[in-house]
């Protein structure tokens, strides 16, 4: 049979496609080899315990299993680990943020995410600014995206399942067998699968979603004599050590900016600026930037993922959305759709693009 058309090897496709192999299937995937996209410049950071109210993540008890069995699979596939675990720090901006802390902290669901014992002192005084003290989880860690990207593609381009292709939305027309209209290449599947990032707010197959994409902008920086710190660092924006880079430095990235107004994937001053601000509230030592990048979330109303068959159309579906939590709700998602596509499972309706039910 024709194999099932990915169209996009981003987070998304990448994780259907290893989803749709472990289920026998033969995948195609489609994919325009853009340099920054929003899978390749994200941090990939999973982050149990979240946001301003300080609240676990929610469906982590969910998502989190499922996500690392799914990466220690691929890696196994791989030949390398991709996934690195190590706890992360969250150092409270304000009292409030201290407050609800202290109100869930005795709580299982919370205390679960939570280091025992936790470090005394959290954070190195000669290091990082901790003025006001916070807490280090466990259950974190972050995906290597760029690197488990190339990795993945060059896996499926060895059997003959990945194409460098530049498939426009006009190119295609369904009939009732599956997709054809990009036959010029030579291309034919029994389904296609759209996993396009924030280029599906433009999918005229699934115009009725409603968009709310916003723009993200990351910092790779060196930074001397940070060896001694290798966990995540979080204090309104996070920090990142990657690798030593042999000569005393450590190779970070620090993000991240949100804006909704410029959907463009140029690197701004401005955002620049409020990094940088970040980051002097947080280290005590220099840094020096040595990369700016620019991507737009694919995020879409309520911040919810969505996949399924066009309700017309089946040979024709859709995932997207995982915009900013996509390491740790893809692996899941996307088998949810896998499992739709080859087994005919119900996609749940919080999940459902339209009648998959």
């Amino acid at each position: 049979p024709d194999p099932i058309l990915i169209l996009g090897q981003g987070l998304a496709g990448t994780l259907l496609a290893w989803h749709l192999h472990w289920l026998g299937q033969r995948v195609l995937i489609l994919d325009r080899e853009e340099a920054d996209t929003s899978s390749k410049v994200a941090a990939g950071i999973v982050t149990p315990i979240t946001g301003k109210r300080v609240a676990v993540s929610p469906g982590v008890e969910e998502f989190l299993p499922e996500a690392m069995a799914c990466y220690q699979r691929t890696a196994a596939a791989l030949g390398t680990a991709y996934f690195h675990p190590c706890p992360q720090v969250r150092l409270f901006q304000d009292e409030t943020e201290r407050a609800a802390f202290e109100d869930k902290r005795a709580r299982s669901e919370f205390a679960r995410h939570l280091s025992t014992p936790q470090p005394d002192p959290l954070v190195d005084p000669a290091l990082i600014h901790g003025l006001l003290d916070g807490f280090e989880m466990r259950h974190s860690g972050w995906l290597d995206t760029r690197a488990w990207l190339a990795a993945s593609a060059a896996w499926f381009a060895a059997r003959g399942e990945y194409r460098r292709a530049d498939i426009r939305h006009a190119d295609m027309a369904v009939n009732p067998g599956g997709v054809e209209g990009v036959q010029a290449a030579g291309i034919r599947g029994r389904a296609l699968v759209f996993c396009e990032g924030y280029a599906g707010a433009a999918n005229p197959w699934f115009s009725w979603l409603k968009w709310k994409p916003a723009k993200g902008e990351i910092l790779t920086l060196r930074i001397p004599g940070l060896q001694r710190e290798r966990r995540i660092l979080n204090r309104g924006g996070w920090l990142l050590p990657m690798a030593e880079d042999g000569d005393g430095g450590t190779i970070c990235r620090s993000g991240a900016t949100y804006t909704w107004d410029d959907l463009s994937n140029i690197p701004t001053t401005e955002a620049r600026m409020v990094l940088e601000e970040r980051l002097t509230r947080l280290l005590r030592i220099p840094w020096q930037v040595t990369g700016h990048h620019a991507a737009v979330r694919p995020i879409l109303h309520r911040s919810q993922a969505k996949v399924g068959r066009h309700p017309s159309h089946p040979a024709l579906v859709f995932f997207n959305g995982l915009g900013s939590k996509g390491v740790l709700q893809g692996p899941h998602h996307a088998r949810v759709l896998a499992e739709h596509l080859v087994l005919g499972r119900p996609v749940p309706d919080a999940l459902d693009v339209a009648g998959n039910g």
